[in-house]
């Protein structure tokens, strides 16, 4: 009997079915439909963790009255195997987002900007101080280099100038010496789209691994990851600074750009390297790998630009 099983028969459901999602994930995810102990069918998620990357427990044990509120969260186990079980939400929004039209977009970006900003409210989530403080550090810098540097080795099209763009961005803002500006909040840590979804008419996030306490921008930047397109990445700056005033989380408009543009080059960096990693996985084409590296580097150098007036 494997450990999934054991543990629904400790639930009195009976385990219907199982099926494995496939994908570059942290652990072994499985969709299970079940019988539960009062006869109603149900569909969850059981995720069983991998000893190196079971941070995510954790989190779930120090915030379980903030994730109730954003998260579909039924079961955590905190022991081995280390796993969690939650409802199926069915499909993330990044498997939808780019049919949309640009209004529609702009409602589910809406959507999910309201959700952060409930999050982020300190007046009814005060932050939790077991939580480390998120930091820059060099860590993504240097992976994305290293991953940059084998693009570079593979690809004519890829610049080796690219590198030197994000050495001296780096270099020349100081971002690992950078501070928050703006009231330390909770914050999710990954909102990308592939962590969101749209269920029961509510917005919900998975995979809390990364919640730390930081900056707001610190998940809206991480949220431009999924977003390619200038006129949204401009009104997903604007929403969210309304929003914040509406939650009377007042800030200096120059430090929410400064929170902005920091977090935004490091995390842009982050998604950068990540996004290589998966297209020498075979996750992705070449094709796209080329378009998304070149939107991103750009992305770096236009915000290096508009702090400095960098790389003219």
């Amino acid at each position: 009997m494997t450990h999934l099983e054991e543990r629904m028969r400790e639930k009195r459901w009976k385990l219907l079915s199982k099926e494995i999602i496939h994908g570059a994930h942290a652990g072994s995810i499985f969709r299970v439909d079940v019988l539960d102990d009062k006869n109603q069918r149900g569909s969850y998620i059981y995720k069983q963790f991998s000893a190196d990357r079971n941070n995510e427990i954790d989190i779930y044990e120090k915030l379980k009255n903030p994730i109730k509120q954003f998260s579909k969260l039924v079961q955590v186990w905190n022991i081995a195997p280390q796993a969690i079980l939650m409802h199926d939400l069915e499909s993330p929004l990044k498997d939808t987002y780019e049919s949309l039209s640009l209004t529609d977009r702009k409602k589910v970006i809406s959507d999910i900007l309201q959700r952060l900003s409930d999050l982020h409210d300190t007046r009814s989530n005060p932050y939790t101080p077991e939580l480390p403080i998120h930091q820059i550090s060099s860590e993504w810098r240097k992976w994305c280099l290293e991953e940059m540097k084998k693009l570079c080795a593979r690809h004519h099209w890829a610049k080796s100038e690219w590198i030197q763009t994000i050495n001296d961005t780096y270099d020349q803002l100081s971002l690992s010496n950078f501070e928050a500006r703006t009231p330390l909040v909770l914050t999710h840590g990954d909102p990308h789209l592939e962590n969101i979804f749209h269920y029961e008419e509510q917005i919900w996030f998975v995979d809390w691994e990364w919640a730390a306490i930081g900056s707001p921008l610190r998940d809206i930047t991480i949220l431009l990851q999924d977003i390619y397109d200038i006129e949204l990445i401009h009104f997903i700056i604007k929403a969210y600074w309304n929003l914040l005033k509406e939650k009377q989380l007042n800030i200096v408009e120059e430090d929410y750009m400064k929170d902005f543009n920091y977090l935004y080059i490091d995390h842009t960096t982050m998604m950068l390297a990540w996004e290589i990693h998966k297209y020498f996985q075979g996750f992705t084409d070449e094709n796209n790998i080329q378009k998304v590296t070149e939107f991103k580097v750009g992305e770096i150098k236009r915000i290096a630009n508009e702090e400095k007036g960098l790389f003219h």
